[in-house]
């Protein structure tokens, strides 16, 4: 049940859409990441670059090793492509070179012909794009490797909303996740509201225990000198830095 209630905090905008409308439309962002610098901009698609020796040599594997077992899931079989090429030796490798450093060198060509069709203004557009997405995988990067941290140092988890203390109620069954999840999310907006006030008052009780612990955690690292693992404003992480820093000047004054 832990589980499924961490695929249900992931696709938490697919819940907030199905509480109120039964047609998921993507947010724009969502759109925007899966969409090219050039189709963003609105300019031509630039030419594609020719796949190394090793990526094709990865399509070639997953793809035929798919077909002979289709029950196994795709990062197994990407993990065994990985090694099998690594035991290829270079004969082998080369094999799969084919025209590759021909193909380069006709992709180098395209590619400077397409920059020059393009307007000093629209290159600008695309270096600034380019530099902004980059900026971008390494905010989420940072955060991801923080939240990472803040958990092997025992930073108390979020006890999640009603919502979810009511899908830990229901029995999954067959059901895919995608539909399990749409169908509790249409199965809370039904309930009357004597019934979601048992979930949300126990939800409330979780999440004043929940901040008082993070309180306690945060002045934990305060004191280890760790603030850039603390909250910014909410909860008054300065005046918890604050207290703790007064602490520490009447403890020094006292020695």
């Amino acid at each position: 049940m832990a589980s499924l209630v961490r695929l249900v905090c992931g696709q938490y905008s697919l819940i907030r859409n199905s509480l109120f409308s039964h047609v998921y439309t993507p947010c724009v962002s969502s759109v925007a990441l899966k969409q090219s610098v050039a189709e963003q901009l609105g300019l031509p698609e630039p030419p594609k670059r020719p796949h190394t020796p090793y990526i094709r040599f990865l399509k070639h594997y997953i793809k035929n090793y798919k077909h002979k077992f289709p029950q196994i899931n795709h990062t197994e079989v990407f993990m065994k492509a990985t090694q099998e090429w690594k035991h290829l030796n270079n004969h082998e490798k080369g094999m799969w070179s084919g025209n590759y450093e021909q193909e380069k060198l006709q992709y180098a060509a395209r590619y400077k012909d397409y920059m020059q069709r393009l307007s000093p203004r629209d290159v600008e557009s695309m270096r600034q794009l380019k530099r902004k997405q980059l900026q971008d995988k390494a905010k989420r990067q940072a955060t991801k490797e923080k939240k990472q941290e803040c958990e092997s140092l025992g930073r108390p988890k979020y006890p999640g909303n009603a919502f979810l203390l009511y899908v830990q109620t229901l029995e999954r069954g067959e059901a895919e996740v995608k539909e399990f999840i749409i169908g509790a999310a249409k199965s809370w907006h039904r309930l009357p509201d004597s019934k979601q006030a048992v979930f949300k008052d126990k939800a409330k009780i979780q999440l004043d225990q929940y901040k008082k612990e993070l309180i306690v955690w945060e002045e934990r690292m305060l004191r280890a000198g760790r603030p850039d693992l603390v909250r910014a404003s909410y909860g008054g992480t300065g005046t918890l830095e604050k207290k703790i820093r007064k602490q520490q000047q009447q403890q020094q004054s006292n020695n």
